[in-house]
């Protein structure tokens, strides 16, 4: 049974015909049980598992971002978060990858943003309704990440850099929590930003704070 889908194991055992099953919402099955999501420490939900009996996981639903060119006014703007997709794999018996799908993209209805640089400069960026609440929920997900993750780290920031760090959180705007942390001059807490993470040698506290906002 090592090679057989988990999903294939259901249909035998109850006698389902699989087609119905490809395209639904698998949460409406009592026979499978679904998992919290998983998220990265920037918060981006990465995956979304259904389990058979609570044991064999059945169904893995994978996110990723879509990232391309986006004209405005004849201009060509590359590397625009445009979008997001999903990819459902069906998990085998040995816990493998035995099957997999893409699902349609979701697109967002982009819209220019004209953001002042100085005087005689303006950047413009692109957003969406979709796509301001998907970063949102990111930024404060990532927020409970590092909160779980580390609490004594977390409060420190949150100490130190309250209204930035609050500013960051709703606006996205991170260009004053990165300075204030960039010109931090209190010996202790620098102390803490530059020790190296375990596991992400040799990057430091303060690096990976950092890599992980917007």
């Amino acid at each position: 049974m090592s090679a057989q889908l988990v999903i294939d194991h259901i249909v035998e055992e109850r006698g389902i015909n699989l087609n119905t099953l490809t395209d639904k919402d698998f949460s409406q099955f009592n026979w499978l049980n679904e998992r919290e999501p998983i998220y990265n420490m920037k918060g981006q939900k990465v995956s979304k598992s259904y389990y058979f009996a609570n044991k064999k996981e059945a169904i893995r639903i994978v996110y990723e971002r879509l990232f391309g060119d986006h004209e405005y006014e004849g201009i060509v703007y590359p590397n625009t978060f445009i979008g997001v997709k999903s990819n459902m794999h069906w998990i085998d018996w040995a816990g493998e990858i035995g099957a997999s799908k893409a699902m349609q993209p979701y697109y967002f209805r982009l819209e220019p943003v004209f953001n002042r640089v100085d005087e005689n400069t303006v950047k413009i960026t692109f957003s969406s309704q979709k796509q301001r609440a998907i970063l949102k929920s990111e930024r404060y997900s990532a927020d409970d990440y590092l909160q779980a993750q580390n609490p004594d780290l977390y409060a420190l920031l949150y100490a130190r850099y309250t209204s930035d760090y609050e500013f960051y959180l709703k606006t996205g705007k991170k260009e004053k929590l990165v300075l204030a942390m960039n010109s931090e001059t209190n010996p202790d807490i620098n102390a803490v930003f530059d020790n190296e993470v375990f596991g992400y040698e040799p990057r430091t506290v303060k690096e990976l704070i950092l890599m992980n906002l917007q």
